[in-house]
C-alpha cells in the first residue's frame, strides 16, 4: 500500500528554507496537526491541493512562492515506494509521470469547512436547495468505464449522460450516504434524491423524526448539516476509490471540518474514520488545541504542532514542534537523564491507559456507543414501520438498512476483549516509583534500572492495548 513518508515545503507560501521547520517526517502514518492562526496550516493544506492537481498553472504556483524567499521554491513528497515527487516552476505537470497519484484529481479527497458549505449554505431562501452544480462538479471525473468519465459523456452530448448521472446518485451513493448518517447517530435520514434533468435540479428529501423536511438547509442545526455534508463527501470519495483500483495513493485530508461539532460528535467522526477509512492515510488539521490533545491520546498518529516564530529579519516563519505523547515524552526525558520528569510522564501514561479500560474503550472506540444508537433506532416509529412484514416503503427500508450497517461496523471495531493484562505489577511501579516522583519527596531515590523496568512493563501494556487483533482487559 503506497503511503507518504515525508513532506517538504521549501520557500512555499509561509514556509521558508529552514530544514528543521519546513519538513514533516511521517513515515507512512496518519498525521495530526495543530496550528495556531497564521502558523502555516493553510500552506500545508494547499500543498495537498497541488498534489491532487495534475496540471498546475504557472499563475497558481507563482501565488505559492514565499514573498521573502523567492529563490528555489518547491514542494517535495517522498513515498514508501521510493518515488520522490517534486513540484517547482519547472515541474508543474504531474500527468503521466506518477500513475499512483493521478487518481487524486478524480477522487478529490481533500476537504475543509468551506467544502461543506456548498451543500449546507444558501444566500437566498429556497424551498429546496439545488445541489445539481455541486454534484456536477465533484462527479465530473467519475469513472464510467476504464477510459470514459461522466464529463466525457457530457462533452459528447451523449444521451446517456443524465441517466448515468441519476444512476450514480440513486444507486451508487444513496445507500452509503445513509450508512454514514447512521454512524453519525443522527435522528434524520435521506429518503430520496430527486433528479430533474430538464431543469438541472438535484434536491434531497430529508426525514426528521418521521417528518419530511423540504428546507433542510434552513431547518437542521449546524452539527446535523455538517454530518449530512460529510456523509455525502465520504460516500463519493469511497465510491470513486472503489472504482479506481488498489494501486493508487489513498489519502484523506481534512482541515478544520469540526468547527461546528461538539466533542461527542467529533469523537464519533474519528470512529467513522477508523471504521471506513482504515486503508487510507489520513491527514487531519485543527486549530482546537483541546481536541488535538484528546485525539493525540486516543490515536497512534504522527502529531505536530505549528506555531508562529520570527527569523533574524523579524519576518514571521513557522515553528514545527513534534508533539509527543506521554510515553514518548517519558522516553525523551529518560534519554536526557531527567529521571523525575520521565517518571511523571510514565505515571500519566498509566493513568491514561487505566481511563481507557475503565471507560470500556478499546482502540479509542466506546463499546456502548453502538448500543445507544441501537436503542434509539428500535424505539423510533420508522423502525416500527420497517419491522412490519408487509412494509413496501423502499426509502424506509433503505434508510434502516444503512443505519444497521453503520451499527454493524461500529460493533465490528468493538470486539469482545480476549487478552488479559495483569495490572498488579504496574500498580506496584506506580506506588513504589512513579507517585513519589510527582511530589517533593527526597526520601525515595530514583534509579536508572528501576525506570528502565518501568518503561519496559508499560510498553508491554501499551502494545497489548494497541494490538488490532487481540484487545485487552485489566486484571486487578
Amino acid at each position: 500500500m503506497i503511503k507518504i513518508e515525508k513532506i517538504k515545503l521549501h520557500n512555499f507560501r509561509f514556509f521558508v528554507d529552514d530544514e528543521e521547520h519546513n519538513s514533516f517526517d511521517i513515515n507512512g502514518k496518519n498525521m495530526l496537526v495543530y496550528g495556531e492562526n497564521g502558523s502555516g496550516k493553510s500552506s500545508l493544506y494547499k500543498a495537498f491541493e497541488l498534489l491532487a492537481n495534475p496540471n498546475i498553472s504557472e499563475e497558481e504556483f507563482a501565488q505559492s512562492i514565499n514573498i521573502f524567499k523567492q529563490d528555489d521554491t518547491y514542494l517535495q513528497f517522498e513515498f514508501n515506494n521510493d518515488e520522490i515527487l517534486r513540484i517547482d516552476s519547472d515541474h508543474l505537470s504531474l500527468e503521466n509521470q506518477y500513475p499512483f497519484i493521478e487518481k487524486l484529481s478524480i477522487s478529490k479527497p481533500i476537504m475543509d469547512y468551506k467544502s461543506l458549505l456548498s451543500i449546507t449554505y444558501s444566500t437566498k431562501k429556497e424551498d429546496k436547495k439545488n445541489l445539481y452544480a455541486f454534484f456536477e462538479k465533484i462527479l465530473s471525473q467519475y469513472p464510467i468505464t476504464e477510459d470514459v468519465t461522466l464529463n466525457d459523456l457530457k462533452e459528447r452530448e451523449d444521451n446517456n449522460y443524465f441517466t448515468t448521472f441519476e444512476h450514480i446518485l440513486k444507486e451508487e451513493l444513496f445507500d452509503d450516504i445513509n450508512i454514514f448518517l447512521g454512524q453519525f447517530g443522527q435522528s434524520f435520514q435521506l429518503t430520496e434524491i430527486n433528479f430533474n434533468f430538464g431543469f438541472n435540479k438535484v434536491n434531497l428529501e430529508i426525514e426528521y423524526f418521521d417528518e419530511k423536511i423540504t428546507e433542510y438547509h434552513l431547518f437542521l442545526n449546524e452539527a446535523r448539516l455538517s454530518a449530512l455534508a460529510m456523509s455525502i463527501y465520504f460516500s463519493i470519495i469511497k465510491a470513486q476509490f472503489r472504482l479506481l483500483g488498489e494501486h493508487s495513493l489513498k489519502i484523506l485530508v481534512l482541515d478544520d471540518l469540526l468547527i461546528s461539532l461538539d466533542m461527542s460528535n467529533r469523537l464519533t467522526l474519528i470512529e467513522i474514520l477508523k471504521n471506513e477509512f482504515s486503508d487510507f492515510q489520513i491527514f487531519l488539521f485543527t486549530h482546537d488545541k483541546g481536541f488535538f490533545e484528546v485525539l493525540k491520546d486516543k490515536m497512534s498518529w504522527k502529531a505536530f504542532e505549528l506555531y508562529v516564530n520570527r527569523d533574524e529579519n523579524g519576518h514571521e516563519v513557522p515553528f514545527i514542534k513534534k508533539s509527543l505523547n506521554y510515553f514518548e515524552s517519558a522516553k525523551k526525558h529518560f534519554d536526557e537523564y531527567d529521571y523525575p520528569a520521565c517518571a511523571n510522564y510514565l505515571r500519566k501514561e498509566v493513568e491514561r491507559i487505566k481511563k481507557i479500560v475503565n471507560e470500556s474503550e478499546i482502540d479509542g472506540i466506546p463499546v456502548d456507543r453502538s448500543m445507544q444508537i441501537v436503542k434509539r433506532l428500535v424505539n423510533s416509529d420508522d423502525f416500527t414501520n420497517f419491522s412490519r412484514p408487509d412494509t413496501t416503503d423502499e426509502a424506509c427500508i433503505g434508510s434502516i438498512r444503512g443505519k444497521l450497517i453503520g451499527i454493524q461496523r461500529n460493533l465490528e471495531n468493538a470486539r469482545e476483549p480476549s487478552v488479559e493484562i495483569n495490572m498488579q505489577e504496574v500498580h506496584g511501579i506506580l506506588h513504589r516509583i512513579l507517585h513519589p516522583q510527582s511530589h517533593d519527596d527526597t526520601s525515595r531515590p530514583l534509579y536508572k534500572k528501576e525506570l528502565e523496568e518501568a518503561i519496559a512493563v508499560i510498553n508491554d501494556l501499551r502494545e497489548n492495548l494497541e494490538n488490532p487483533v487481540a484487545e485487552a482487559v485489566v486484571a486487578e
